[in-house]
């Protein structure tokens, strides 16, 4: 892939699955494009040829069958890859995309890691010139051939076996390391707290979106070491930094459902604080709301057992699940934090603004700290203020860093916003 990002176009009819995508994408890197029909995404690929497509197959109009004849048979797009994506897995849906020219399909719902790792591989062949065309005609003729399913490997399930050995060794050889990401108090613009964030640099390919290989190790039931290994180095770097000049700081560390249900999250933490010399109400706990809502008794329980500690608890990521701010009040929580798909058009679509003040205002209401993340404009920044916003953190004060170069603004400590 080329220095600078590719460019993705997302054809679909269905508003929701397009901001999903334009998520999932972007936060991988990648700029993106988006089009409600194939008569809207013709055009754009003659305005701005992307470097990739995923398209549709069922839209009103002309569908993604007519638009991948289009584009393929055309010799100035027919090398711009197209991933064809359908409600419909049947092999026979399978074989009349690869038919149109399309190199590549996805049943819907989309997963993430199968996302990743079919744009990633297309991204690449087309770098590679006529293995393109060998990789969609080698994919057609494995799904003609009438063979036992589980016998048909292709080259994402070997990348996908490639990755879980690959995360096998990172545990057993310690290659994760962790980054944290300043949250600043939007009424002082102190740092007040930090984000632990896992990172892992897999050796020969570089690093590794945690979007991708953190729903792997939950697959394979290694995030129950992985995260208490996290915890112990949180509490590690907090009794160091509360042993330095710097001071003690609040870390929020992220927590898988898994580890409430498989693991004894509980004890490990007790046992990481106790160790390290660490008060409990300098450690945070941040939950997706996903997680909040799986075996809900035992995590209501689990979660008033870390808050008499003295452990504080955070809701992560919320707005995109099915639960509502009054449901909430059933957990023990202290923080809530907005994801960033609304935060991303907060100041340019009224419904994302419109959202937003509403969580932050039901939020206050429950005496809830809001945190805003992917926080990158001065524009997003001016509305989270007016609308009452407790702190922010995202890439318009500072991208996750390493803890020894993230000490000299902890040393600072205040931003003016």
């Amino acid at each position: 892939m080329a220095s600078s990002p590719a460019t993705l176009l997302i054809v679909d009819d269905e508003p929701h699955i397009r901001k999903l995508l334009e998520t999932l994408l972007q936060h991988e890197g990648y700029n993106t494009l988006s089009a409600d029909s194939g008569e809207e995404a013709l055009q754009l690929v003659a305005q701005q040829p992307p470097d990739l497509i995923l398209l549709d197959i069922m839209m009103p109009g002309m569908d993604g069958y007519e638009v991948a004849n289009q584009l393929k048979g055309n010799p100035a797009t027919a090398n711009i890859p197209i991933i064809m994506l359908s409600a419909l897995s049947e092999t026979s849906a399978r074989v009349s995309g690869l038919e149109t020219g399309a190199e590549e399909f996805i049943s819907k719902p989309v997963e993430r890691v199968e996302l990743w790792l079919r744009v990633r591989n297309l991204l690449r062949l087309k770098a590679h010139g006529d293995q393109l065309k060998r990789h969609s005609q080698l994919l057609e003729q494995q799904l003609q051939q009438h063979v036992d399913e589980n016998a048909r490997l292709n080259v994402h399930d070997l990348a996908r076996q490639n990755l879980e050995n690959a995360l096998r060794q990172a545990v057993e050889h310690n290659e994760f390391t962790l980054h944290y990401q300043p949250k600043v108090e939007l009424a002082s613009g102190a740092v007040s707290a930090l984000e632990a964030l896992l990172r892992w640099d897999r050796p020969g390919y570089g690093a590794v979106s945690p979007a991708v290989f953190v729903p792997v190790l939950e697959s394979l039931g290694l995030i129950v070491p992985v995260g208490r290994w996290v915890i112990n180095s949180v509490c590690q770097q907090i009794a160091a930094w509360q042993s330095s000049h710097i001071g003690a700081v609040e870390v929020s560390v992220n927590v898988s459902g898994h580890q409430l249900i498989e693991g004894d999250l509980i004890a490990d933490i007790a046992h990481s604080l106790k160790k390290n010399g660490v008060d409990a109400h300098w450690l945070e706990v941040e939950l997706t709301e996903g997680s909040l809502m799986e075996n809900t008794q035992h995590t209501i329980a689990s979660l008033q057992r870390l808050r008499a500690m003295g452990v504080k608890i955070s809701i992560d990521d919320f707005g995109t699940g099915y639960s509502s701010l009054a449901y909430l009040r059933r957990f023990p929580l202290d923080t809530l934090k907005i994801d960033i798909a609304f935060i991303r058009e907060v100041t340019t679509n009224p419904q994302d603004a419109a959202i937003t003040r509403t969580i932050i205002e039901l939020a206050h209401s429950l005496n809830l700290r809001v945190v805003a993340e992917g926080v990158e404009t001065q524009a997003q920044l001016a509305f989270l203020k007016e609308a009452g916003c407790d702190q922010i953190q995202g890439y318009l004060f500072s991208r996750p860093l390493p803890a020894a170069t993230l000490e000299r603004l902890l040393i600072e400590r205040t931003h003016p916003l």
